[in-house]
C-alpha cells in the first residue's frame, strides 16, 4: 500500500510541483501565468506532503510523518502571506499559528524517548524550525499583517523551503530507482538543492534591495 501511495501519488505530484516551480520562476512575478503556475505548485505541493505523510504513516516513520507536516505548514503559509494585497490577518493566520506550536510542542514531547528514537536529530530540528516559523507568524500578527517587502520576502524563503524538501525527496526517488543510496549517489540529491538556495537569496537579495518589481501581491 505504501509502494502504490509513493509511486502514484507522492512522486508524481512532486515532480509537478518541481515543474510548476521553474515555470512561476520563469514568467513575470504577477503576471497571470505567473499566478497559474503558482496555483498549480501550491495544490500539487500540498497533494504529495499529504500523500507523504500517509506513506510514512504506512511505513511507521515519525520521522517522515513529521517532516510532512512541517513542510506541509510551509507551504501553506507560503501561500497565505501572499493571499493579502494589503498588510491583514485573518483567522487562518491563528489557526496557522496554533498548529506550528502543536507541531513544535510535538517534537519535543519526544525528548524523552530520544533513547529510542533511531535519529533524534531530526525533531531538534523540527522543534527549531517550529520555533523560527511560529516567531515569524507571531509578529506578523502584532503587526497586524506586513508590508509589502517583508511578505515577499516571508514567501519567498517559505517557498524556498519547501522546495528544498521536493527537490531532496525528487533526488531520493531517483536514486531508489536507480536500485543505489544517497551514499553512493550523493550528488544526485545535493546538485537539485543548490539551484533553489541561490534563487532563494537572489530574491532576498532584490527583495531588501527594494528592487523586486511585482504587479500583484497575490500570485496564488
Amino acid at each position: 500500500m505504501k509502494e502504490l501511495v509513493v509511486w502514484l501519488i507522492h512522486f508524481p505530484t512532486g515532480s509537478v510541483a518541481i515543474l510548476a516551480a521553474v515555470a512561476a520562476l520563469y514568467y513575470p512575478k504577477g503576471s497571470s501565468n505567473h499566478k497559474r503556475a503558482g496555483k498549480v505548485f501550491i495544490i500539487a505541493m500540498l497533494t504529495m506532503l499529504i500523500s507523504g505523510g500517509i506513506a510514512g504513516a504506512l511505513k511507521g516513520s515519525a520521522d517522515d510523518v513529521f517532516l510532512a507536516a512541517l513542510v506541509f505548514y510551509s507551504v501553506f503559509t507560503a501561500w497565505l502571506t501572499v493571499r493579502h494585497r494589503q498588510p491583514a490577518v485573518g483567522i487562518l493566520e491563528y489557526l496557522a499559528l496554533g498548529y506550528i506550536v502543536i507541531f513544535g510542542l510535538a517534537a519535543l514531547a519526544i525528548n524523552p524517548q530520544w533513547a529510542m528514537v533511531k535519529e533524534p536529530g531530526v525533531y531538534t530540528f523540527d522543534a527549531t524550525m517550529a520555533l523560527l516559523f511560529a516567531v515569524g507568524d507571531v509578529r506578523n500578527i502584532l503587526s497586524k499583517g506586513m508590508n509589502r517587502a517583508h511578505r515577499l520576502a516571508r514567501h519567498v524563503w517559505r517557498v524556498s523551503f519547501s522546495l528544498v524538501w521536493a527537490a531532496l525527496a525528487f533526488g531520493d526517488k531517483i536514486i531508489k530507482m536507480l536500485d543505489s543510496t544517497i551514499a553512493q549517489m550523493p550528488y544526485v540529491v545535493v546538485v537539485p538543492v543548490i539551484p533553489v538556495l541561490w534563487i532563494m537569496f537572489y530574491w532576498l537579495f532584490r527583495v531588501y534591495k527594494g528592487k523586486a518589481i511585482l504587479r500583484s501581491l497575490h500570485p496564488f
